[in-house]
């Protein structure tokens, strides 16, 4: 599939970047002489996505022939610091948000404002809460980082195990309550097989919480875990757990795709490795991530990787105009074929989403696009201790009912406290 999506991308991009000279232009002799080439440029691009830049480095390459991507991809021996460290200098910075914090305590970032206005760069065509996100990470309100795709969660169902046992498929709009219900009624053993009802990918949904909860204080550096805020999502989540035969593993994609035991899985998009599940059995479907009862936050917070200038680049305009391609419509619409979220609102980028991803015909693809981009909660550098925390730690503490949530949470909050003044006498 790689293949047929870089050919017809080269295509459309060539078509669009090449169309030669009229031939009135070419007999006019006072017709102006052809500007010269562009000079041949390299830009070192840093990057922890190597599926992503390899196919991001060939589009480059056919738009524009004389920019060259030495491409860094982050390793053992090729870790940022280190890189920067080495005297190498960078470009552009292909991270994950997580990686927001680091990359500024390396004084890395810079703010994108002055490039954005000089191509006159529509920040409105992202969709609503992308920039308002994105300026959640910087003390002065820049933009440090132009997110270039979506990573948003939905409920993937395996069809036949809700038809093994009767159980209705869950639709659009459906609440964490009743999802609930269903993962009880789904979590069977039959014919010497365990069901289970339901697992999520516990990371993303902690991190960037439906619930809006911040995990730390930006004022005062302090931990928000003990809060009543916590305990609902706490309470909510970790029951599923404790539903006899629903125990958790850390392998419920390998549970949903390959061994087809588990009929419900929120989580990360997993369109690309759907293809080879069907052929081995798999019947299945989608619905927008489910919503906690009478919630207002407006969805989840935005995850995304992205793109970044960086300090002291030597060719700060050309790296600049290689995120703005990375951004046109013709991308968006080309890799949202392929089933990346397009970031940006375009109906024709929408409409094509998986288009050449075998098997989703008739699957409702509408449901990655339901849930709306959550109000930001300001973004902390010590966000990471207090999240790995929570869902690393005191969530399975609850689940495995070896504390009570009381004592999960306060001790939550002391640890965080406890790592945060580390930190801050380091």
């Amino acid at each position: 599939m790689r293949k047929k999506w870089i050919a017809s991308t080269a295509a459309l991009i060539l078509l669009s970047a090449c169309s030669g000279p009229n031939e009135s232009a070419v007999n006019d002799p006072d017709a102006r002489p052809a500007a010269e080439p562009p000079k041949p440029v390299t830009l070192n691009v840093f990057t922890d996505a190597s599926a992503a830049i390899d196919i991001e480095q060939e589009l480059v390459q056919k738009k524009f022939p004389h920019i060259t991507l030495n491409v860094i991809k982050n390793g053992k021996d090729t870790r940022i610091e280190n890189v920067v460290g080495s005297g190498q200098r960078l470009d552009l910075i292909n991270h994950s948000m997580g990686s927001i914090w680091k990359l500024l305590d390396l004084q890395l970032l810079s703010d994108l404002t002055p490039y954005i206005e000089k191509s006159k760069f529509d920040l409105g065509r992202y969709v609503p809460g992308v920039v308002e996100s994105m300026r959640s990470y910087s003390t002065k309100g820049e933009l440090i980082a132009l997110p270039y795709e979506l990573n948003s969660s939905v409920l993937f169902y395996n069809k036949s195990i809700f038809n093994k046992f009767g159980v209705p498929y869950p639709k659009d709009g459906i609440t964490w309550d009743e999802v609930y219900d269903l993962a009880k009624r789904l979590t069977k053993q039959d014919g010497g097989v365990q069901y289970k009802g339901f697992q999520f990918q516990h990371q993303n949904l902690t991190w960037k919480n439906q619930l809006g909860l911040p995990v730390v204080d930006a004022a005062t550096n302090k931990a928000l875990v003990n809060t009543d805020g916590w305990k609902r999502f706490l309470e909510t989540m970790g029951r599923f757990y404790m539903i006899p035969g629903n125990e958790y593993t850390d392998s419920d994609t390998n549970n949903f795709l390959v061994k087809q035991v588990l009929a419900m899985r929120v989580g990360p998009n997993i369109l690309s490795s759907i293809p080879e599940a069907v052929k081995t059995g798999l019947d299945w479907d989608v619905a927008a991530v489910p919503l906690f009862a009478g919630n207002t936050s407006g969805g989840s917070q935005l995850i995304a990787p992205f793109y970044s200038i960086p300090v002291g680049g030597a060719n700060r305009e050309t790296a600049f105009q290689v995120m703005e391609f990375l951004l046109s419509p013709e991308v968006q619409l080309l890799k949202s074929r392929s089933g990346k979220m397009p970031i940006v609102n375009d109906p024709a980028a929408i409409e094509a989403f998986a288009a050449d991803i075998d098997g989703i015909q008739g699957k409702n693809m509408g449901a990655f696009f339901k849930e709306t981009i959550g109000k930001p909660i300001k973004a902390t550098r010590f966000d990471a201790i207090a999240k790995d925390e929570i869902w690393g730690k005191a969530l399975k503490a609850y689940y495995e009912q070896s504390k009570d949530l009381n004592t999960v949470l306060r001790e939550a909050e002391e640890a965080v406290n406890k790592k945060i003044a580390e930190q801050l006498q380091m």
